[in-house]
């Protein structure tokens, strides 16, 4: 394959909501430029982006994938992204790495609230973005209302370049409004009178979008001076470039309508790297993926200098040496072996040892100014449970290979409940993570929802004795110590002292004690949870000349620390969480009413972006679920995030449950 200058390549990214038609349109670009002999569909599952098991299976996106195609001297990388908000991390990834975006929704859907997140995402990114409306040939379509829900909602920059001359089964061309033709396939005709009378609106939008972007135009309009076509189609490029317009382009896979226009806005009007090809080579690793046979393969987006084959580069994220092996461009599952990539190109290199995702490679001897991917942050929570005992650590690893191709999964040990745990960004994906692990690793495992890290605590005060004697011939056993069991301030901490005078237990027994002490806590007394925030004061007992030993008086010292905490009025405490939802004003009434069920203490209210902040805190123990729950509330609008606060007293509703069932569990085991 010929190497491009990065002036020759152009990278673009489709994003946009399920079901809006990304992969269908790439299909129709590959089938348009004659790169494929036949269309492939996501019903039959072959098409050229969606290719993996689970893809094909649930007939939606799931991974980001990569392809280019050659045309008019120039390599156009496309990435695809899942529409699905639990696979957003993929669709962060894409945007990331390219210079061009292109915001896709359904002609039947239109801005919903999903598509609004989209964009607000795309927003925040601040690439050149255009606008794909998809499937116009889907019945009962009324492309103006379309064009005014997107000015009402993005505003006036929307600037419509290619419209539909009709909707519904009879679509099959476009209107171009720059050059005021009829595209049809590769054909271009004279707008009709008809035609024409429909047009010019749009167009005067156009020209009032474009004029919009440069001062001086904007002043030749003012006065009616006419914007000639050879201008208008400068500015667009310009105005598109620094995001002073978001051009509108009208599609139709099934009728292979406005497919040309695309492709001749992404040769024409689009943004090439801005990379500088003589320094010495950087990149940044953008995706992970594992594959049958290969192992791992990462995704490299160069953004200086360039790649060989043989190079050896330092992996400057975790001061690791790594030397470049084979260097590949996909078309989705298919890869073509180069030997060279320069400045700007996407490519894939396979068998790095330490290399991942967001890793910054380079062959400078200092590292590179480039900024890492903003993955957003797991909210969602399962436990790990093993069907089989002892696989624990088989089921780890496996997660641990899959996890490579999820940036915004997190595994980890929860030690206050003793759970491994499992965090994304929805239940869908921790369900395909661990049905791959499952089909993969060949490991039984299930996801339950996890306990909560409640802890224990005594309001009180008590002064018990914790006696342990045994004899049974021989050597027996003796520990004897008296404790007094103190409640200090929720936070504080715990804290043992040693009062004991007069020698009535060895000094080298105390060590012991407190070991018991320990280890109590850490069982619990009252619901199985570790016991925080009191004061152990050791201040008497007794001890045997023959029989006494460290393991009595660790054993006493747990009875002790067991009977004390339950003489002094024990409670349980709950993690308390600081969570901000950002939802729109129109959900308000049905957010606050919600929080209010979950116990939830609201703190403040801010207008952001148009868009009401919530702030409140919440037990953690009514928030496992509210990811799902806020995007039903809010149809997919509603965001949020949390951190953890303090601890507070649980009330009796949640306490009670919670020693029954400990009370329980401990009869069971004593039968």
């Amino acid at each position: 394959m010929k190497n491009y200058s990065s002036g020759q390549i152009r990278n673009i990214c489709l994003v946009g909501p399920q079901g809006a038609g990304k992969t269908s349109l790439i299909e129709s670009m590959f089938f348009c430029l004659g790169k494929i002999t036949r269309k492939g569909d996501i019903a039959s599952g072959n098409t050229i982006s969606d290719f993996t098991e689970e893809e094909i299976e649930r007939k939606i996106s799931m991974h980001l994938s990569v392809s280019h195609f050659e045309h008019n001297d120039l390599k156009i990388n496309i990435i695809d992204t899942p529409g699905y908000s639990d696979f957003w991390g993929d669709a962060a990834s894409g945007l990331w790495v390219v210079e061009n975006a292109f915001f896709v929704i359904p002609a039947d859907g239109g801005l919903d609230i999903n598509a609004e997140g989209f964009w607000a995402e795309l927003t925040s990114q601040k690439k050149p973005t255009a606008i794909v409306v998809s499937k116009l040939d889907r019945e009962n379509i009324d492309f103006e209302k379309i064009y005014l829900q997107l000015i009402e909602k993005i505003g006036q920059q929307v600037a419509p370049l290619y419209i539909p001359v009709r909707t519904g089964a009879g679509m099959d061309s476009i209107c171009d409004l720059m050059n005021m033709k009829l595209l049809k396939g590769k054909e271009t005709a004279d707008l009709t009178a008809e035609t024409k009378k429909y047009a010019e609106p749009f167009r005067e939008k156009l020209i009032e979008a474009v004029a919009s972007s440069d001062d001086a135009l904007m002043e030749r309009y003012l006065n009616g001076d006419e914007i000639k076509t050879e201008e208008l189609v400068k500015f667009v490029k310009k105005a598109f470039s620094e995001r002073n317009i978001f051009p509108l382009l009208s599609t139709s896979s099934n009728k292979m309508a406005g497919i040309e226009s695309l492709i001749k806005f992404i040769a024409e009007e689009t943004q090439s790297p801005v990379a500088d090809e003589n320094s010495p080579f950087s990149g940044v690793v953008f995706k992970t993926s594992s594959e049958p046979g290969m192992g791992h393969l990462n995704f490299l987006k160069i953004c200086s200098g360039k790649i060989t084959s043989g190079k050896d580069v330092m992996n400057f994220t975790r001061n690791k040496p790594e030397r470049i092996g084979q260097i590949a461009t996909c078309v989705g599952k298919k890869r073509t072996e180069n030997t060279i990539a320069m400045a700007g190109d996407i490519v894939t290199l396979a068998k790095l040892k330490e290399t991942k995702t967001n890793d910054i490679i380079a062959e400078n001897k200092h590292k590179p100014d480039i900024a890492p991917i903003p993955f957003p942050e797991p909210l969602y929570e399962r436990a790990i449970f093993s069907k089989n005992k002892g696989d624990e650590e088989k089921i780890g690893q496996a997660l641990s290979n899959v996890l490579l191709e999820h940036p915004t999964v997190k595994q980890f040990y929860r030690t206050e409940t003793r759970e491994m745990v499992l965090a994304g960004l929805g239940n869908l994906q921790l369900e395909v993570i661990t049905k791959k692990a499952k089909s993969a690793y060949h490991v039984d495992m299930e996801l339950n929802k996890p306990r909560i890290p409640y802890k224990e605590t005594a309001l009180g005060s008590s002064h018990v004795q914790g006696k342990y004697k045994r004899q049974s011939g021989g050597r027996g056993q003796y520990g004897d110590c008296w404790l007094k069991i103190e409640h200090k301030p929720i936070g504080s901490g715990y804290e043992f002292i040693d009062k004991i005078v007069g020698g009535a237990i060895p000094k080298n027994y105390i060590p012991s004690i407190e070991k018991g002490v320990k280890e109590a806590m850490e069982q619990g007394v009252i619901a199985g949870y570790p016991v925080v925030d009191i004061k152990v004061t050791v201040d008497d007992g007794s001890f045997h000349e023959v029989d006494s030993s460290d393991m009595a008086f660790k054993i006493a010292g747990a009875m002790a620390l067991r009977k004390g905490v339950l003489e002094a009025r024990p409670c349980l405490l709950e993690p308390i969480l600081n969570v901000e939802v950002m939802v729109p004003e129109e959900f308000m009434g049905s957010i606050m009413g919600d929080l209010n069920s979950r116990r939830g203490k609201v703190s403040g209210m801010d207008r952001v972006s148009g868009k009401q902040l919530v702030k409140a805190q919440v037990p953690w123990g009514e928030m496992f679920e509210y990811l799902i729950d806020l995007k039903s509330l809010t149809r997919g609008s509603g965001k949020f995030k949390y951190s953890f606060s303090h601890y507070e007293i649980a009330p009796p509703q949640v306490t009670h449950p919670l020693i029954d069932t400990f009370n329980k569990s401990k009869a069971k085991e004593d039968e």
